[in-house]
């Protein structure tokens, strides 16, 4: 991780802004970014407290969501766990108030 990151910005909402990514990289927005239409969104809910909402479309296009836990490592890489799935591991490239951008 080559800056630091001001980690009080990640607890929130964060949808997938696919419209915005780039080879290598993810860019999530917070929940109320004005996005365009979509059929539904990936994202997820950090809470403080070390929990998650792992968030996606549902067979309705209404979202569903999945409880697990996160942490994160003094390198910037957050790792989800979710019963039932595998870890999840996100390197975070850049954390600002309006976007969060993982490798």
């Amino acid at each position: 991780m080559a800056k630091r990151l001001d980690l009080k910005l990640l607890p929130g909402r964060w949808l997938h802004s696919h419209e915005e990514d780039v080879p290598g990289k993810r860019v999530f927005r917070p929940g109320s970014h004005p996005f365009p239409p979509s059929r539904g969104r990936y994202g997820y809910e950090f809470h403080s407290d070390g929990h998650l909402s792992k968030l996606a479309p549902g067979p309705t296009d209404k979202a569903v969501t999945e409880q697990g836990t996160w942490t994160i490592d003094d390198q910037g890489r957050i790792t989800i766990r979710v019963p039932g799935c595998p870890d999840e591991v996100l390197e975070i490239d850049e954390l600002d108030s309006g976007r969060l951008i993982v490798k």
